[in-house]
């Protein structure tokens, strides 16, 4: 994997329009890793914060395990600074049930690298789709509990 020169605040919206254009998960993974911070904290809804890029790269590939083919379309962002905001629509597929929410993503960029990511989501659509349809129940249970190493 090459190293991608400094990540500057301006440079972060394309290349997230990009990341999530890319296969999932190790396209995907392979474009966002080498950006994050050794430090890097993320924080979504349904997961526990993850801590540094391994811990990192496990939470993603546990939100593809629950929806495989999530679909997320940048709809604006804004910079303030060093903070990113990215506001998206999400399309995913849950067992038969189709589901869309809405994401605000904040990052803040230090050292030309992701030092925090903090996405603001409703979780219900999600947790409906998953109650209104038993046969997804075991997804959730192995997206919950898988603990996949990370790929060197």
């Amino acid at each position: 994997m090459t190293s991608r020169p400094v990540l500057t605040p301006a440079d972060l919206p394309g290349m997230f329009a990009e990341g999530w254009a890319l296969p999932k998960p190790d396209a995907f993974l392979a474009h966002f890793l080498p950006v994050i911070g050794a430090d890097a904290t993320f924080r979504q809804p349904m997961f526990p914060d993850a801590h540094g890029p391994a811990e990192i790269e496990q939470m993603f590939r546990r939100l593809f395990v629950l929806l495989p083919h999530l679909n997320v379309t940048v709809r604006r962002s804004a910079i303030a600074g060093d903070a990113v905001f990215i506001e998206s629509g999400c399309t995913a597929t849950l067992g038969r049930a189709a589901v869309r929410f809405g994401v605000c993503d904040r990052f803040l960029i230090r050292d030309g690298k992701v030092a925090e990511r903090r996405a603001f989501s409703d979780p219900l659509p999600v947790l409906l789709a998953v109650l209104a349809h038993p046969a997804n129940w075991p997804r959730v249970i192995r997206a919950r509990a898988s603990r996949m190493p990370a790929q060197s």
